[in-house]
């Protein structure tokens, strides 16, 4: 029988869009749930684009408390099994208490350390990120946490969203002056200066994403700029789209900022008066922070307090120059990075030999070569990719397994095909070796060695497959942001069953063999 889980949060954009790592963590400990999320009906569209999530219940923004009650009253028809509170108000309190449930987690808001990073500046040198108090809820129900960073998958046709727009063909940087509050932002004048430089040096196309208030402004300090976009007023479920293609988002810190990071591209955000210790700092793999140090900082949790000195000098101190020099950078690291194909090892590249630890025994998968020969002949970077928790259970040791992957890059390379890298992870949490038996984040599927594999051979994860004859490959394809794809061969036919059910396994990304996924891979780069 499906868990039916209610997870609560009914605002704001930032704090909605960061659940989603919490939201997938939970359909990843629970993959045959049925999550239900309450929000509020503004954010219903973003969360439809979360990965995990079933069903979407909202209430209105200014909902009385009968409207409430009658939203309550309909819910409580689920009878759900466990109820996430991921917002920690007195309506989500009001649910909590109301609807039945047979579990409910709440999320720790660190209200007194909080307080004190802002009232005496106690700053704490390394503080856990929100996503990290969001995923606190999958510990107090015993689960594991894979996703650490916001993902959400952008829909919709950017070409009919964006007529006249190539970002395979210009480089694109998106940029977003707004934020909640007045004391947030960061002056107009200084993103026209940076939208300059970065015009000038590296050749970009800017795109502004902003509101209606800041486009009088916009149009009369840009008045000469007829190359750049201008979004007004999107919705953030289209601007997601926009924000994929781009190349670098440059922001405040703002819900723009993590939309940037769920959907892969390297945001700069420009903090102010609020501070990355207090937990809401963009997480992305590659995103920075542009900030200068001073005694009067954070002066609020969330910018809404003015400024008591005679100027912002949080801001005033920060130069266009120095933000315009750490985009530059981002664009040019953003630039080397290429799409990669991560293939799991056994069951999907070699056959399945249960916990495989002697080199003669290693057998390639039929078609397994013609696929690597497909992907190479593509463009991709090849990276092979394996849980190994024989090494935690004491079945055999490190050496066994570099033996057995020493094998299976002689025998590829003796077919002409190089691999950019292989990894494997040693651990598991019940197992009998100490050393290896540890929470880590490394095994499928968290995004430990795919981000390795990133950071060492600059890939751009949101681009690339995983492909892969079990549920953490398909698990792991989802928490970076790839596109997973399952194969039958190995355990792949069990795996798809959960799954999927009786599903349609066309709609699903299910195939064969890893020479049928691959061919997949094929068709949608010439569509």
């Amino acid at each position: 029988m499906k868990k039916k889980i209610l997870v609560i949060r009914f605002s704001s954009l930032g704090d909605v869009i960061l659940t989603s790592a919490a939201v997938l963590n939970l359909k990843l400990n629970f993959p045959d749930s049925h999550i239900v999320f309450l929000t509020k009906e503004r954010f219903r569209d973003l969360v439809t684009l979360f990965s995990g999530v079933d069903e979407v219940v909202t209430i209105t923004e200014h909902s009385s408390l009968r409207e409430f009650t009658r939203v309550l009253l309909k819910l409580d028809d689920y009878n759900f099994d466990i109820i996430v509170d991921l917002h920690g108000n007195l309506r989500s309190w009001l649910a909590r208490k109301a609807l039945t449930a047979v579990r409910r987690v709440v999320y720790p808001k660190r209200r007194r350390e909080r307080f004190l990073a802002v009232k005496r500046r106690r700053l704490p040198r390394s503080g856990p990120h929100t996503i990290d108090l969001y995923n606190n809820c999958l510990r107090q129900l015993a689960g594991s946490v894979a996703a650490k960073r916001p993902v959400l998958t952008p829909g919709g046709d950017l070409g009919a969203a964006l007529s006249g727009l190539d970002p395979a063909r210009e480089a694109c940087v998106v940029i977003a002056p707004g934020a909640a509050h007045p004391n947030k932002r960061w002056p107009l004048t200084n993103f026209l200066e940076v939208a300059s430089t970065l015009k000038d040096t590296h050749g970009v196309r800017i795109i502004w994403a902003i509101t209606a208030e800041d486009r009088d402004e916009l149009d009369v300090g840009a008045a000469a700029d007829s190359d750049s976009l201008r979004l007004v007023d999107w919705p953030v479920e289209k601007l997601a789209s926009v924000i994929a293609a781009a190349r670098l988002t440059i922001a405040n810190d703002s819900g723009i900022a993590h939309l940037s990071s769920a959907v892969g591209t390297p945001v700069l955000a420009v903090f102010g008066p609020t501070h990355p210790a207090l937990g809401f700092a963009p997480r992305g793999m590659f995103d920075r922070v542009a900030e200068v140090e001073e005694f009067c900082r954070p002066c609020s949790r969330h910018g809404r307090k003015a400024c008591y000195r005679e100027e912002r000098y949080c801001f005033t101190r920060l130069s266009a120059e120095t933000v315009a020099q750490a985009a530059g950078e981002m664009l040019h690291d953003a630039a080397k990075r290429s799409p990669a194909v991560f293939v799991d090892r056994d069951g999907t590249l070699i056959v399945e030999k249960h916990f495989l630890s002697e080199p003669d025994r290693v057998e390639l998968e039929e078609g397994s070569i013609e696929a690597l020969r497909v992907i190479r002949r593509l463009g991709y970077k090849l990276v092979i990719v394996s849980n190994q928790s024989g090494v935690a259970r004491s079945l055999f040791d490190i050496a066994a397994v570099e033996s057995v992957n020493r094998r299976l890059l002689e025998m590829l390379s003796a077919r002409g095909i190089e691999v950019d890298g292989i990894y494997f992870c040693p651990h598991y949490e019940s197992g009998s070796d100490r050393l290896y038996a540890i929470a880590c984040n490394c095994r499928k599927p968290a995004a430990g060695m795919a981000e390795e594999a990133a950071d060492q051979l600059g890939l751009e994860l949101r681009r690339s497959y995983v492909i892969g004859d079990s549920i953490v490959d398909f698990g792991m394809g989802r928490v970076i942001g790839a596109t997973p794809l399952l194969v039958r061969s190995g355990y792949g036919r069990q795996f798809e069953k959960r799954l999927f059910g009786g599903d349609d396994p066309e709609g699903n990304n299910v195939f064969d063999n890893l020479l049928g996924a691959v061919k997949y891979i094929e068709g949608r780069q010439r569509g």
